[in-house]
């Protein structure tokens, strides 16, 4: 599902404005496609990812926004060399390149992080009417770490941050602990770099090197949730498909007809336990969890903490007392039924 449009579009809109100025100006060059490439990529992640946190973080991990700014800026000096008089003079290429960089500046206000974007074009752009030459512009921006500050990996110290704090909310303890070691790796990484800032390319290496050292664990963990909930599915299906309420019910009602809906029930009663129990056995070989382990697992008690497990109190205690029941040829209680039909 795609991020929400009345969230990403008020992003987008900014470079989308910017990429239609320097279009309807009929800007061409190696800059301007890199920059509708930047463009396109960022619109592709608005339809691909699912939330804006996701967004946000892939975009700077990729450094698109400001990729895009500084092919904007490039593809703004070639246009301009070409209507400006006299454009390939020192004075000439400064007073483009200042100009570039304070368009970048209004458009980028309403992107996310927009205050460290914005900080390093800033003092570019002071530098700049300092008056000072363009050699000398470019010797003082390269000294201060400007350009590379406007890679925009200042702001992926901000994006690991928000990471931890959303995995936490999220009780996924896996990716907090993924998500502090970048963060630790990031730091050291500053601390080696001259100007305090890591190099992105690097950076981005640690960081996938990271997220595959916890990928195979944040699958299994995936795995042994998605199992122990089937298995709590199975018995609660069975022990609800005995109950008086199950020809309305809509996991076995069918439009077709009475019979019909019988024979979703009777399927229900003589497949499931035969289903439930080749699971179980699965289970144990994948993760030694049998059943009454699964309710003490850390699994289980992470996600019940999340609100995240569907049987809840005596629902819960329903599926428990029908376990020992749920085997092939086995039949619930009366008094399971019951019960059963009283939390209906």
């Amino acid at each position: 599902m795609p991020v929400d449009k009345n969230v990403v579009d008020p992003i987008l809109n900014t470079f989308r404005s910017m990429a239609k100025d320097l279009t309807d100006k009929k800007a061409a060059g190696p800059a301007y496609d890199k920059m509708m490439a930047t463009l396109a990529r960022m619109e592709q992640l608005a339809v691909e990812l699912n939330d804006i946190m996701a967004f946000n973080a892939e975009t700077v991990k990729e450094n698109l926004y400001n990729g895009f700014s500084n092919y904007y800026s490039e593809a703004y000096a070639e246009l301009s060399k070409q209507t400006v008089s006299g454009g390939t003079d020192d004075a000439s290429l400064l007073a483009m390149t200042l100009k570039a960089y304070e368009d970048a500046i209004v458009n980028l206000k309403n992107a996310p992080h927009s205050g460290k974007l914005i900080q390093p074009i800033q003092e570019l752009v002071a530098i700049g009417r300092s008056g000072v030459s363009y050699p000398v512009f470019l010797r003082i921006a390269e000294e201060r770490g400007l350009f590379k500050a406007m890679e925009g990996t200042v702001v992926v110290r901000d994006v690991l941050l928000e990471e931890i704090a959303f995995a936490k909310k999220a009780f996924l303890p896996l990716h907090v602990k993924m998500h502090k070691e970048k963060l630790a790796a990031f730091d050291e990484l500053a601390k080696r770099a001259s100007l305090g800032i890591p190099d992105s390319f690097e950076f981005g290496l640690v960081r996938q090197k990271i997220e595959w050292k916890y990928e195979p664990e944040i699958l299994r963990r995936t795995a042994c949730i998605n199992r122990w909930e089937k298995l709590l599915d199975l018995v609660n299906d069975w022990i609800d498909s005995y109950c008086a309420f199950a020809p309305q019910d809509q996991r076995w009602a069918d439009i077709r007809g009475m019979s019909y809906t019988k024979r979703n029930i009777r399927r229900t009663q003589d497949c499931n336990p035969g289903f439930f129990k080749i699971r179980e056995k699965i289970f144990y070989e994948y993760f030694q969890l049998k059943w009454e382990d699964i309710f003490t697992h850390e699994t289980f008690i992470n996600e019940q903490a999340a609100n995240r497990v569907y049987f809840k109190g005596p629902h819960l205690d329903k599926i428990k007392r029908a376990y020992p029941f749920c085997i092939p040829g086995g039949k619930p209680s009366k008094e399971l039924i019951s019960f059963a039909e009283s939390l209906h």
